[in-house]
């Protein structure tokens, strides 16, 4: 197989984001610094107007980083970079959104959040457990290019959460043993599949308890706003009730995690509730969707 193609910058998270998921994956790639030239013919080929694009080896232009990740995943899906069992999934999707599309946006509990996040990965290891996941590549390259760029902030988690310093050399190190040369994965994929080991962390309810509390009240009232076709949601989030705009991409996400789980049997499902009714994340996601499930401009559909 050939390799891909990154174009991108390195001072963008979306970008060392993708480069650090391909590199996961043991697959080669070729890193290109976008330009205003190059970017013109990737907008064109790839239909968003902004990067990084990723140049498969068949000669596809794709944008849009969740996208991408997720043809990754799909088209090599070895090593796992994703849980394949109904609750670790289903809960590294929504940190995954929460990570992406809310917490790089809404800074007012900006430092105890982080030092929540330090708190949980410091027994934890990673965001689900010992293993990293792709939520880790993501809360990593968020911290590396827009939040321990600050001298005061780097020393700040320095003292309240070193854990939250050292993520990206430790997930440097875990991509060398996470994919071997071959491209197979070096875990036990039984073990993997086994359902008795689809659990959480304990520490990492609190973490989720917050995504409830801020961006899943969020995404109740865009729900309504993307159906009422209204383009701003009145939210109150401890600051008094202020105006945020609709985001269909958040309602886009969201319907996509209650998708996922209406293919799981009840009984798992059931599962998967158990875990998200007590936090208040399971509501918003059995919501119906109100946006078109499918999108020809999206590279999810090649």
């Amino acid at each position: 197989m050939g390799s891909y193609t990154v174009y991108g910058n390195l001072m963008d998270r979306d970008t060392v984001v993708l480069s650090t998921t391909l590199a996961a994956k043991g697959l080669s790639f070729e890193f290109v610094e976008e330009t205003a030239s190059l970017s013109y013919g990737l907008a064109a080929r790839a239909g968003r107007e902004s990067g990084p694009y990723l140049r498969t080896p068949e000669g596809f232009v794709l944008a849009e980083l969740h996208a991408m990740l997720d043809w990754i995943e799909r088209t090599h899906p070895e090593p796992a970079l994703l849980p394949i069992t109904p609750i670790r999934r289903t809960v590294a999707r929504l940190i995954e959104d929460w990570l992406e599309l809310w917490l790089p946006l809404w800074p007012r509990r900006s430092w105890a959040t982080l030092e929540r996040l330090g708190a949980h990965l410091q027994p934890a290891g990673f965001l689900l457990g010992l293993e990293p996941s792709r939520p880790d590549w993501l809360l990593a390259a968020w911290l590396e290019c827009d939040v321990l760029v600050h001298d005061h902030a780097r020393k700040h988690l320095t003292r309240t959460a070193p854990r939250l310093v050292s993520l990206g050399n430790d997930l440097l190190e875990a991509t060398a043993a996470f994919a071997d040369p071959s491209g197979h994965s070096t875990d036990d994929s039984t073990d993997r599949t086994r359902s008795a080991d689809d659990v959480i962390p304990i520490s990492l309810l609190p973490v989720l308890e917050e995504i409830a509390s801020d961006y899943h009240g969020y995404l109740v009232e865009n729900h309504q706003a993307c159906k009422d076709g209204t383009d701003r949601v009145l939210l109150d989030l401890g600051l008094g009730r202020r105006a945020m705009p609709a985001r269909p991409v958040c309602e886009e996400r969201r319907a996509e995690i209650g998708r996922e789980l209406s293919e799981w049997s009840p009984a798992q499902r059931r599962d998967v509730r158990q875990v998200l009714e007590p936090v208040g994340l399971w509501h918003v996601m059995t919501l119906p969707s109100v946006v078109a499930e499918i999108d020809p401009a999206d590279p999810r559909s090649l």
